[in-house]
């Protein structure tokens, strides 16, 4: 295939991708890209994607290790984008087989989500406790409101100020593939949101764009973005010198849940997850630290002396 081919192929890979796998713009993107560069390595190997062995592949994937040191899990990703583009090209009549299938896909070890202490969530909220400031105080809102409920950034930007009931102190959030539920919030986050809605966003709104819908407003009076959510929050953990973001709330707010006592398929709900595994990760958070207690306390004992921990 021509450079020009490739070109037509990929869009209509990207079309697929939207219309028919209905994936994210993110996860699009991704494999687009994987396709991409599978495409030049062909192009650049005089090989045919058409006609492409095992072999071949196995040859792209020392290629992609030598641009760059790939993860286990890095990998995986690289030969599900991979698969996909392959299904396209049986789909298109490009192709009658498809040869990742025949790759082996690396063991991938568990990845544990970074997550905070209890205090150093306290440590970043107060960092946006500024009566006198009203973004501050519309951060502050957004932070409480993300670790209170697990919610994502996405999801939070795009809250309407109707989807907030006080009579029932809940919020109605809109994930992926714009599945709906309802995340009830704790009372601080609740009292957080009200003051903002009642005191906070007036200030914020544009007299020329009183209509304006979404609950949380830049100083222009317009939706904030994801990126100036993230930027606010960066701005001020640096300042801490703590390794976060503000996903970290959310993996924090999951693991303080469980540690608490809830079960999984409540915490599964709240964050919006449509397989129960995706958040069994939590439970292995909370069993790492169990572990951790244990090792301390072990290594205590064995400074005092006593190496029969079973006592």
């Amino acid at each position: 295939m021509t450079g020009n081919d490739d070109s037509g192929l990929l869009e209509l890979f990207s079309d697929y991708l939207t219309f028919e796998k209905r994936l994210s713009s993110k996860t699009k993107d991704a494999y687009v890209e994987e396709a991409s560069v599978l495409l030049s390595w062909c192009n650049e190997e005089k090989k045919d994607v058409s006609f492409l062995l095992f072999s071949d592949l196995d040859a792209f994937l020392v290629f992609r290790k030598e641009k760059g040191k790939l993860e286990e899990r890095t990998i995986s990703k690289i030969l599900s984008a991979l698969r996909c583009f392959f299904n396209f090209l049986i789909k298109e009549g490009i192709r009658k087989d498809n040869p990742v299938l025949s790759v082996d896909r690396p063991k991938t070890r568990l990845y544990l989500p970074r997550t905070l202490s209890r205090q150093e969530v306290e440590e970043i909220l107060e960092e946006f406790r500024d009566d006198g400031d009203v973004l501050m105080m519309r951060d502050y809102t957004i932070f409480e409101l993300i670790y209170s409920s697990g919610m994502r950034i996405s999801e939070l930007v795009n809250l309407d100020v109707d989807s907030f009931s006080r009579e029932e102190s809940f919020i109605r959030v809109v994930g992926k593939r714009n599945k709906e539920r309802v995340v009830f919030i704790g009372e601080i986050a609740e009292r957080a949101v009200i003051n903002y809605i009642d005191f906070v966003r007036p200030l914020l709104l544009n007299k020329k764009k009183m209509k304006e819908k979404a609950l949380f407003l830049n100083r222009r009076g317009e939706r904030l973005t994801r990126q100036a959510v993230h930027k606010r929050f960066h701005e001020r953990v640096e300042k801490l010198g703590l390794d976060a973001t503000v996903h970290t709330l959310r993996h924090s707010f999951a693991t303080h849940m469980i540690e608490n006592g809830a079960d999984i398929r409540s915490i599964q709900e709240m964050l919006g997850h449509s397989d129960v595994k995706t958040t069994q990760i939590y439970t292995h958070l909370d069993t790492k630290e169990l572990l951790d207690s244990y090792d301390r306390f072990a290594s205590l004992l064995k400074l005092s002396g006593d190496d029969d921990v079973s006592k």
